[in-house]
């Protein structure tokens, strides 16, 4: 016999995600017919229902009466179809609307995503996006910046390819949240808290001992060292340059956070300048590592900007 929605829910919120995953693909039909009808043809629907199921996703706990989830959900799309169309009605209102959603660009999906933030699942889902979106998604959603901007500088992209990958990374994690849904997340797990005491022991190393060996440890050979500007260093020694550097200049590098993701690791850090030389290095770096079974093979850092001079 088929097990019933109500029952799928009761598993699902008792942290079976096997049970999420059925229960969702059951509805997608009829939700994306639902989505057509209010959106009409086009790939608004398939967002609706994807967001739809992100919001399950995060909300599964809410569920009061599991025999009336489809009703639920149901409910759920329909709000998220009618935000679309307001959207697009602003859209073609106002040329200038994309500066607004810079400050009002907490969609469900990005809500959803920064909710799941600290589940293994969402991090084996991520795994499967292609690097670039991978590292974009990890920057707006488990970084500290506040604009599309810094992410871009941080990228060396224009913005307007920062939200072409996160339009993309947000289309296609729903089902990559649904394609892992039944899988193991132990491994996840696992590699990154190791990729995470690394890189704190790393730098506690650097600044309590003053060695950076390892750091370099890591690096694969053909090593690409990149900056914002443009310019990128790929001399072999450019690492050993860099922190002999700034030990000789008596500075520190503080990890405030560290984001360890398949394939990359996103480590951002304060300056802690010398006392006699307090613009040695502006406030803070955020650095992107960019990893193989091999090793790091690019590295992209950035210069948090300085504040205005009072």
């Amino acid at each position: 016999m088929t097990t019933s929605d109500a029952d799928l829910v009761r598993t699902a919120q008792e942290g079976d995600a096997t049970s999420l995953g059925v229960l969702l693909e059951r509805h997608r039909a009829p939700l994306h017919a639902m989505a057509l009808g209010i959106l009409g043809y086009g790939p608004e629907a398939q967002d609706a229902v994807q967001d739809t199921f992100l919001i399950a996703l995060r909300r599964i706990d809410q569920v009061r009466e599991a025999e009336a989830f489809g009703g639920w959900l149901r409910t759920v799309l329909r709000s998220v179809c009618y935000a679309q169309l307001r959207r697009q009605r602003t859209e073609r209102a106002a040329a200038n609307v994309i500066a607004t959603m810079e400050h009002t660009a907490a969609t469900p999906v990005e809500a959803s995503i920064d909710q799941l933030a600290l589940r293994d699942w969402v991090w084996t889902a991520l795994a499967e996006l292609p690097e670039t979106l991978r590292a974009t998604a990890m920057l707006r959603y488990f970084g500290t910046y506040a604009s599309y901007a810094e992410i871009a500088a941080i990228l060396g992209v224009p913005v307007g390819t920062v939200r072409s990958r996160l339009n993309q990374a947000r289309r296609t994690l729903g089902e990559a949240l649904l394609r892992t849904a039944d899988r193991a997340h132990d491994d996840t797990r696992t590699t990154r808290e190791q990729q995470s005491r690394f890189f704190l022991d790393a730098f506690d190393r650097y600044n309590r001992q003053r060695e950076y060996g390892t750091l370099i440890s890591t690096h694969a050979p053909g090593l690409v060292w990149a900056y914002p500007d443009g310019t990128v260093q790929r001399h072999p020694m450019w690492p050993r340059w860099v922190y002999e550097s700034d030990l000789e200049a008596d500075m520190r590098m503080i990890p405030t956070n560290v984001i360890p993701g398949s394939g990359v690791t996103i480590v951002e850090l304060e300056f802690v300048n010398p006392p006699d030389d307090p613009f040695h290095c502006p406030p803070a770096t955020s650095m992107i590592y960019f990893h193989r079974d091999d090793g790091v093979h690019t590295v992209r850092q950035y210069y948090a900007p300085r504040p205005p001079a009072q």
